[in-house]
């Protein structure tokens, strides 16, 4: 196979590698047995592209690896990845466990990625503000017939002209600890859109009176009682934020999240935020390193952040 072949059909291996016995920097590759290796001129050795990754003990082909990628990309769920990959002319099926463990993988690439832009991210400009409320828990008094689905409360922000948003996790929806989320990711000056809740508007006097312009803020609220567009001044809504729940519960119904919803949430505003080059490339490089933090470590980290 040639070499700009070996490249585009397999995008994920890396320009250079480390050779596994005298550690100097090699680049000339070799295509054998379906896979791609590094070859060591000093000492004659070949080194497999994923050689300490973590994928380094990848049972699959590259070309699967490659497929899943893109499915993954793609937002495919692992059953829906098995399908496809069964079809006759696809004719790369895999164990659904096989499949499960690679898109765990990519989950925690995601979510690092999206812990990182956590501490770092920062909204100017016109911007909507919401919450929304995630699996209502029911009251039941059946032992074997447990509810597993928590209800969880989330806070999101979106920037009216471009598609940057970020979502996560709250504990509560007090005045204090949202307030707290605002002023850390939302610069000064920015103009703000949202609902009268009692957390940004002071609903006890008349007329009511906005909780956020004291801090600097340009604050619009819409009373969704009485209406979901101004009637006055057209630019007052928060219609943006609302289909966006829209589609993150749609996304979480499809994938039948349940207890670790965080991921499709995280892989959500992920593929939002970024061109599909760029998230292809942030997952091949994860894919590069020798260590990522664990799935449930990576969940508590962004639960217990606010």
């Amino acid at each position: 196979m040639e070499l700009n072949e070996i490249n585009k059909t397999y995008g994920f291996v890396p320009p250079y590698k480390k050779c596994s016995k005298c550690a100097q920097i090699i680049f000339a590759k070799v295509f054998k047995y379906q896979e791609v290796y590094f070859f060591c001129p000093s000492c004659k050795v070949q080194t497999k592209w994923n050689y300490n990754t973590i994928i380094s003990k990848m049972q699959i082909s590259s070309e699967h690896l490659n497929h899943l990628i893109t499915m993954f990309l793609n937002r495919r769920s692992p059953s829906e990845a098995n399908e496809i990959l069964k079809y006759d002319f696809v004719n790369l099926s895999l164990n659904k466990k096989t499949i499960d463990h690679y898109f765990s993988i990519f989950n925690r690439i995601v979510m690092e990625y999206y812990l990182q832009e956590l501490d770092s991210v920062v909204f100017e400009g016109e911007l909507e503000l919401d919450e929304s409320h995630l699996f209502k828990e029911k009251a039941s008094f059946a032992p074997h017939r447990l509810y597993s689905n928590h209800a969880v409360w989330l806070f999101g922000i979106c920037q009216r002209k471009s598609n940057k948003f970020i979502i996560f996790p709250i504990s509560n929806r007090q005045e204090q600890n949202l307030k707290k989320i605002i002023f850390k990711f939302i610069k000064a000056g920015s103009t703000i859109y949202t609902d009268c809740f009692s957390s940004y508007v002071n609903n006890h006097v008349f007329p009511r009176k906005s909780k956020l312009s004291n801090y600097s803020y340009i604050h619009f609220f819409i009373i969704h009682k009485k209406e979901f567009v101004s009637q006055l001044f057209k630019h007052i809504h928060t219609n943006k934020i609302e289909s966006l729940w829209k589609q993150v519960k749609q996304q979480i119904r499809r994938e039948r999240i349940t207890t670790f919803y965080i991921p499709a949430i995280a892989r959500f505003y992920f593929f939002r935020t970024l061109h599909y080059n760029d998230q292809k490339k942030l997952i091949e490089n994860g894919l590069l390193s020798n260590q990522l933090g664990e799935f449930e470590d990576l969940i508590k980290i962004i639960l217990n952040k606010f």
